[in-house]
């Protein structure tokens, strides 16, 4: 149940090989709405489609000599090129929808094929993938409220939508602070100063136990 808006406050361009088949697909399969269209919008070569204020523009194939000398034209051809040698390429595309579980049963009942179910992530996200008639690859999410900080384990009581770290993790702006300075403060904080171990043995669990946390399974 996209939230149908004309606020747009960026867009993504994707290359078609049938830009009517892919405004149909937006539009009846995933519900976008219809903002415009060129020529007309019964034989579309650009289409404009949104869900919730964010854009998706359609674009048809247009070939180098289509594109002429014009610097414009010839950077849009660009694209083109790229998408005949890998259709969809390696852009992932995020939208915002109200209820991801709800736009997920709607897209199911429409047919759309789903190659996952929504999962919750550790970035404060539950989504889904789709993939359009070009082989793009979308994923519609929601915020959700996580229960721990996925930095060190705490419990986020009072958590936002899309918070994933508590404030002994994060800094003022709720980014993640430096690895060193977690564990520094897990050492300290937790193991030595609530647990009562001496140092080196805080160290150590503190390295295990931040190894299991998901913003530091890869920290190397």
């Amino acid at each position: 149940m996209p939230d149908k808006t004309n606020s747009m406050k960026m867009s993504v361009m994707l290359t078609c090989r049938d830009v009517g088949a892919s405004l149909a697909f937006y539009r009846d399969k995933l519900g976008f709405q219809v903002d415009s269209t060129w020529p007309s919008a019964d034989a579309p070569q650009w289409a404009s489609v949104s869900t919730g204020g964010q854009s998706v523009m359609l674009g048809g194939v247009v070939s180098a000599e289509q594109a002429g000398t014009d610097a414009h034209h010839r950077f849009y051809a660009e694209s083109s090129a790229a998408f005949a040698k890998a259709p969809g390429g390696g852009l992932i595309t995020y939208l915002q929808v109200a209820d991801v579980d709800g736009y997920f049963a709607e897209l199911k009942q429409r047919g759309v094929e789903l190659p996952a179910e929504p999962r919750d992530e550790f970035y404060g996200l539950r989504n889904f993938p789709v993939r359009d008639l070009d082989g793009y690859r979308l994923y519609f999410f929601q915020p959700i409220q996580m229960e721990s900080c996925q930095s060190c384990g705490m419990p986020l009581a009072d958590a936002k939508p899309g918070q994933t770290y508590c404030p002994h993790c994060s800094d003022e702006a709720g980014n993640l602070k430096p690895y060193e300075a977690v564990f520094e403060g897990t050492v300290q904080g937790y193991f030595m100063g609530m647990q009562g171990m001496p140092r080196e043995a805080a160290e150590a669990a503190a390295t295990e136990h931040l190894s299991k946390m998901p913003a530091w399974n890869c920290h190397s």
